[in-house]
């Protein structure tokens, strides 16, 4: 069999992706056409990539056909049966294909993927070189992707204190905040490693005001008060210690997490 070759739309974070989890599912070279719909809408290629147009002899992957919130990335990740990791790479690709960016309340902001992808074509970078450089971002992301999967399995073991509505969650030891965020949605996440105690508000909230909170960690610990680090817009705070001095942390990690979760149900 001769070589397969993949047609796909004009550039964008769908299409480069799309082409990069086509790639990594066949586990074959692949040569890779980025056209204009108008060309494509005249050729036959054994797939077709975030295009509605053409004849696809072997697979068409495009989310053009349905209202559903979706992306051709996610097509090919759901055809091949792909892994965990590979759906996150996709989830992100659906986020900015279907203008995630809306949340932010900022219009047409876009993640840094499509941002550095736009760069390259502006910069003159030809499809060659930008599926390269892709190819290296990408494969980064799924390793961290599959290094996240590993994790999971350890955190229900270190979860120290969490609020019966998941407004607070505190867990025993340094695991990535985006898994622990996307795993269970706490509104607070305080976390207790080596390196001391830390709580994030959830990007979904705009308060309570952490800095509003201060009184209160004062109460817990007036000796390390001025140790304590309140950011100014109040969704982050902690303590650090140093790891190779055997620091503690002066507050013991449960109480403090009542003590929050009190202040953020004001009770």
């Amino acid at each position: 069999m001769g070589r397969v070759l993949a047609v796909a739309s004009p550039p964008d974070l769908d299409s480069v992706a799309s082409i990069y989890l086509l790639k990594r599912a066949l586990k074959k070279e692949v040569e890779v056409k980025y056209l204009d719909h108008s060309v494509i809408d005249t050729m036959e290629a054994d797939y077709i990539l975030d295009s509605p147009h053409g004849i696809a002899k072997v697979q068409r992957f495009d989310h053009h056909d349905t209202k559903a919130w979706t992306c051709s990335a996610m097509k090919v990740v759901e055809y091949f049966k792909m892994g965990n990791a590979e759906r996150r790479l996709a989830e992100a690709v659906c986020w900015q294909d279907n203008a995630g960016w809306r949340v932010l309340g900022k219009d047409g902001m876009d993640n840094l993927l499509d941002t550095a992808l736009k760069g390259l074509m502006v910069a003159g970078y030809k499809p060659e070189e930008f599926d390269r450089i892709f190819k290296t971002i990408f494969d980064s992301l799924i390793t961290k992707f599959e290094e996240d999967e590993k994790v999971v399995s350890r955190i229900e073991k270190k979860i120290l204190f969490r609020g019966e509505n998941n407004e607070v969650l505190a867990v025993d030891g340094d695991f990535p905040k985006d898994v622990l965020f996307q795993l269970y949605s706490p509104q607070f996440l305080v976390k207790v490693s080596k390196r001391g105690l830390s709580v994030t508000r959830t990007a979904k909230l705009q308060s309570p005001d952490l800095n509003d909170f201060k009184e209160r960690v004062k109460s817990m610990d007036v000796a390390h008060i001025d140790k304590w680090f309140f950011h100014p817009q109040g969704f982050y705070m902690g303590y650090s210690t140093d790891p190779d001095k055997s620091e503690k942390i002066p507050v013991d990690p449960v109480s403090f997490s009542k003590e929050l979760l009190s202040f953020v149900t004001k009770k």
